[in-house]
Protein backbone atom coordinates (compact mmCIF):
# COMPACT_ATOMS: atom_id res chain seq x y z
CA UNK A 1 0.00 0.00 0.00
CA UNK A 2 2.72 2.38 0.81
CA UNK A 3 4.00 1.51 -2.29
CA UNK A 4 1.26 3.18 -4.07
CA UNK A 5 1.10 6.55 -2.24
CA UNK A 6 4.42 6.73 -2.96
CA UNK A 7 3.30 6.22 -6.77
CA UNK A 8 0.60 8.60 -6.79
CA UNK A 9 2.79 11.40 -4.53
CA UNK A 10 5.36 11.47 -7.35
CA UNK A 11 2.90 11.21 -10.08
CA UNK A 12 1.05 14.21 -8.60
CA UNK A 13 4.35 16.61 -8.33
CA UNK A 14 4.95 15.86 -11.98
CA UNK A 15 2.13 16.67 -13.38
CA UNK A 16 2.14 20.27 -11.01
CA UNK A 17 5.58 20.70 -12.86
CA UNK A 18 4.42 20.18 -16.06
CA UNK A 19 1.46 22.51 -16.14
CA UNK A 20 4.05 25.55 -14.07
CA UNK A 21 6.38 24.86 -17.64
CA UNK A 22 3.27 25.19 -20.03
CA UNK A 23 2.48 28.33 -18.30
CA UNK A 24 6.04 29.72 -18.33
CA UNK A 25 5.84 28.80 -22.63
CA UNK A 26 2.60 30.66 -22.61
CA UNK A 27 3.80 33.61 -20.97
CA UNK A 28 6.79 34.12 -22.82
CA UNK A 29 6.40 36.30 -25.76
CA UNK A 30 7.63 36.30 -28.95
CA UNK A 31 10.35 37.79 -30.26
CA UNK A 32 8.18 40.34 -32.51
CA UNK A 33 6.18 41.55 -29.25
CA UNK A 34 9.54 41.95 -27.51
CA UNK A 35 10.13 45.88 -26.53
CA UNK A 36 13.39 47.18 -27.89
CA UNK A 37 15.05 50.02 -25.56
CA UNK A 38 16.65 52.33 -28.07
CA UNK A 39 19.26 54.56 -27.95
CA UNK A 40 18.44 58.57 -26.62
CA UNK A 41 18.23 60.92 -29.06
CA UNK A 42 19.76 64.33 -29.07
CA UNK A 43 17.74 66.96 -28.13
CA UNK A 44 17.25 70.60 -29.35
CA UNK A 45 18.75 72.67 -26.28
CA UNK A 46 17.05 74.66 -24.24
CA UNK A 47 17.59 77.70 -25.18
CA UNK A 48 16.92 77.56 -28.79
CA UNK A 49 13.57 76.46 -27.92
CA UNK A 50 11.87 79.30 -28.99
CA UNK A 51 13.67 79.81 -32.47
CA UNK A 52 11.85 76.58 -33.27
CA UNK A 53 8.54 77.12 -31.48
CA UNK A 54 6.05 78.17 -34.56
CA UNK A 55 7.44 74.97 -36.18
CA UNK A 56 4.68 72.52 -35.41
CA UNK A 57 5.21 70.07 -37.88
CA UNK A 58 8.74 69.41 -35.99
CA UNK A 59 6.60 69.27 -32.72
CA UNK A 60 4.21 66.83 -33.88
CA UNK A 61 7.22 64.84 -35.19
CA UNK A 62 9.07 65.21 -31.92
CA UNK A 63 6.03 63.91 -30.13
CA UNK A 64 5.12 61.08 -32.00
CA UNK A 65 8.61 59.67 -32.15
CA UNK A 66 8.63 59.53 -28.51
CA UNK A 67 7.16 56.32 -28.36
CA UNK A 68 9.87 55.19 -31.11
CA UNK A 69 12.59 55.15 -27.94
CA UNK A 70 10.93 52.19 -26.52
CA UNK A 71 9.08 49.79 -29.32
CA UNK A 72 8.03 46.32 -30.40
CA UNK A 73 8.97 45.58 -33.71
CA UNK A 74 4.95 44.79 -34.29
CA UNK A 75 4.07 48.61 -32.69
CA UNK A 76 7.21 49.72 -34.73
CA UNK A 77 5.30 48.31 -37.99
CA UNK A 78 1.63 49.14 -37.04
CA UNK A 79 2.72 53.06 -36.33
CA UNK A 80 4.94 53.32 -39.38
CA UNK A 81 2.84 54.87 -41.77
CA UNK A 82 1.02 57.32 -39.72
CA UNK A 83 4.85 57.91 -38.53
CA UNK A 84 5.49 58.35 -42.53
CA UNK A 85 3.16 61.16 -42.91
CA UNK A 86 4.30 62.90 -40.34
CA UNK A 87 7.83 63.08 -41.60
CA UNK A 88 6.56 64.26 -45.13
CA UNK A 89 4.14 66.95 -43.54
CA UNK A 90 7.50 68.13 -42.16
CA UNK A 91 9.55 67.85 -45.31
CA UNK A 92 6.63 70.09 -46.95
CA UNK A 93 6.45 72.26 -44.25
CA UNK A 94 7.49 75.88 -44.38
CA UNK A 95 10.80 75.87 -41.81
CA UNK A 96 12.50 78.80 -40.14
CA UNK A 97 14.46 80.91 -42.28
CA UNK A 98 17.67 80.33 -41.01
CA UNK A 99 17.10 76.73 -41.47
CA UNK A 100 16.92 77.36 -45.43
CA UNK A 101 20.11 75.25 -46.31
CA UNK A 102 20.82 72.20 -49.00
CA UNK A 103 22.95 70.59 -45.73
CA UNK A 104 19.70 70.65 -43.49
CA UNK A 105 17.00 70.10 -46.34
CA UNK A 106 19.32 66.29 -47.10
CA UNK A 107 18.95 65.37 -43.45
CA UNK A 108 15.02 66.17 -43.67
CA UNK A 109 15.55 63.98 -46.78
CA UNK A 110 17.12 61.14 -44.96
CA UNK A 111 14.53 61.14 -42.32
CA UNK A 112 12.03 60.78 -44.43
CA UNK A 113 13.63 57.94 -46.72
CA UNK A 114 13.98 56.25 -43.78
CA UNK A 115 10.83 56.32 -42.63
CA UNK A 116 9.59 55.35 -45.55
CA UNK A 117 11.67 52.43 -45.80
CA UNK A 118 10.25 51.66 -42.31
CA UNK A 119 6.81 52.11 -43.73
CA UNK A 120 7.33 49.30 -46.61
CA UNK A 121 8.56 46.41 -44.24
CA UNK A 122 5.29 46.32 -43.11
CA UNK A 123 4.23 44.93 -46.16
CA UNK A 124 6.82 41.92 -46.05
CA UNK A 125 5.50 39.50 -44.58
CA UNK A 126 8.76 37.49 -43.60
CA UNK A 127 10.41 40.61 -42.18
CA UNK A 128 12.72 39.42 -39.43
CA UNK A 129 12.20 41.32 -35.38
CA UNK A 130 16.02 42.08 -36.05
CA UNK A 131 15.81 43.69 -39.23
CA UNK A 132 12.61 46.02 -37.89
CA UNK A 133 14.69 47.08 -34.77
CA UNK A 134 17.79 47.99 -36.90
CA UNK A 135 15.56 50.62 -39.08
CA UNK A 136 14.11 52.11 -36.10
CA UNK A 137 17.45 52.51 -34.95
CA UNK A 138 18.01 54.42 -38.53
CA UNK A 139 14.81 56.45 -38.13
CA UNK A 140 16.19 57.73 -34.67
CA UNK A 141 19.17 58.58 -35.72
CA UNK A 142 17.86 60.55 -38.51
CA UNK A 143 15.75 62.69 -36.45
CA UNK A 144 19.38 63.21 -33.72
CA UNK A 145 21.00 64.21 -36.84
CA UNK A 146 18.85 66.86 -37.48
CA UNK A 147 18.42 68.08 -33.68
CA UNK A 148 22.08 67.98 -34.14
CA UNK A 149 22.48 70.81 -36.80
CA UNK A 150 19.58 73.09 -35.36
CA UNK A 151 22.12 73.49 -32.29
CA UNK A 152 25.26 73.97 -34.44
CA UNK A 153 23.38 76.65 -36.71
CA UNK A 154 21.91 78.47 -34.13
CA UNK A 155 25.29 78.62 -31.87
CA UNK A 156 27.04 79.69 -35.00
CA UNK A 157 24.49 82.35 -35.10
CA UNK A 158 25.28 83.61 -31.79
CA UNK A 159 28.94 83.70 -32.28
CA UNK A 160 28.58 85.59 -34.87
CA UNK A 161 26.23 87.99 -33.45
CA UNK A 162 28.76 88.43 -29.86
CA UNK A 163 31.20 89.34 -32.53
CA UNK A 164 29.36 91.80 -33.99
CA UNK A 165 28.52 93.34 -30.83
CA UNK A 166 32.04 93.41 -29.72
CA UNK A 167 33.14 95.29 -32.71
CA UNK A 168 30.46 98.43 -32.01
CA UNK A 169 31.51 98.60 -28.16
CA UNK A 170 35.10 99.22 -28.82
CA UNK A 171 35.96 102.59 -27.54
CA UNK A 172 38.15 104.92 -29.32
CA UNK A 173 41.65 105.26 -27.13
CA UNK A 174 42.27 108.50 -25.62
CA UNK A 175 45.20 109.11 -27.66
CA UNK A 176 42.71 108.98 -30.93
CA UNK A 177 40.25 111.35 -29.49
CA UNK A 178 40.00 114.12 -31.29
CA UNK A 179 38.17 117.41 -29.85
CA UNK A 180 35.81 119.42 -32.15
CA UNK A 181 36.72 122.76 -30.44
CA UNK A 182 40.25 122.81 -31.41
CA UNK A 183 41.63 123.14 -34.36
CA UNK A 184 43.43 120.18 -37.10
CA UNK A 185 46.44 122.26 -37.33
CA UNK A 186 47.42 122.36 -33.81
CA UNK A 187 46.54 119.07 -33.24
CA UNK A 188 48.89 118.25 -35.83
CA UNK A 189 51.49 120.51 -34.68
CA UNK A 190 51.02 119.00 -30.82
CA UNK A 191 51.74 115.50 -32.66
CA UNK A 192 54.59 116.58 -34.46
CA UNK A 193 56.23 118.26 -31.54
CA UNK A 194 55.69 115.17 -29.21
CA UNK A 195 57.46 113.21 -32.04
CA UNK A 196 60.45 115.56 -31.83
CA UNK A 197 60.87 115.15 -28.32
CA UNK A 198 60.68 111.78 -28.23
CA UNK A 199 63.46 111.72 -30.32
CA UNK A 200 65.83 113.92 -28.78
CA UNK A 201 65.02 111.79 -25.43
CA UNK A 202 65.80 108.55 -27.12
CA UNK A 203 68.92 109.96 -28.79
CA UNK A 204 70.19 111.59 -25.16
CA UNK A 205 69.18 108.36 -23.42
CA UNK A 206 70.79 105.96 -26.06
CA UNK A 207 74.23 108.05 -25.92
CA UNK A 208 73.93 108.92 -22.73
CA UNK A 209 77.10 106.98 -20.97
CA UNK A 210 78.35 106.72 -17.25
CA UNK A 211 80.51 109.13 -15.59
CA UNK A 212 83.24 106.78 -14.93
CA UNK A 213 83.69 105.83 -18.19
CA UNK A 214 84.19 109.00 -19.67
CA UNK A 215 86.65 109.32 -16.84
CA UNK A 216 88.76 105.96 -17.88
CA UNK A 217 88.66 106.97 -21.36
CA UNK A 218 90.49 110.57 -20.86
CA UNK A 219 92.83 109.05 -18.40
CA UNK A 220 94.16 106.28 -21.58
CA UNK A 221 93.96 109.44 -23.78
CA UNK A 222 96.36 111.50 -21.68
CA UNK A 223 99.12 108.29 -21.37
CA UNK A 224 99.03 107.59 -25.14
CA UNK A 225 99.74 111.17 -25.77
CA UNK A 226 102.43 111.23 -23.31
CA UNK A 227 103.78 108.29 -24.56
CA UNK A 228 103.84 109.03 -27.59
CA UNK A 229 105.70 112.50 -27.16
CA UNK A 230 108.32 110.25 -25.17
CA UNK A 231 109.09 108.04 -28.06
CA UNK A 232 109.36 110.98 -30.22
CA UNK A 233 112.24 112.74 -27.90
CA UNK A 234 114.16 109.39 -28.08
CA UNK A 235 113.91 109.17 -31.53
CA UNK A 236 115.27 112.53 -31.48
CA UNK A 237 118.34 111.64 -29.40
CA UNK A 238 119.56 109.05 -31.34
CA UNK A 239 119.79 111.18 -34.69
CA UNK A 240 121.83 113.27 -32.58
Amino acid sequence: MKFIYYCVFILLISSCNNKKTAAIQEIEKPESSRVKKHDQLASIQSRFQLDIDTWKEYEDLAIFLQQYNSISPNNALNNSRELNDITKSLNDSIKPQFLETPAFKARINLLYNETLRLYDMSSIPAIKPVEVNNQVAKVLHAFSSINSKINTILKQRDLEEDVIDVNFKRETPENLKIDSDIPKFEILKKKRGSKKIRKKDSKSKFFKRPQKMILLEEELLKEKRNNTKKLKKDAKKKDN
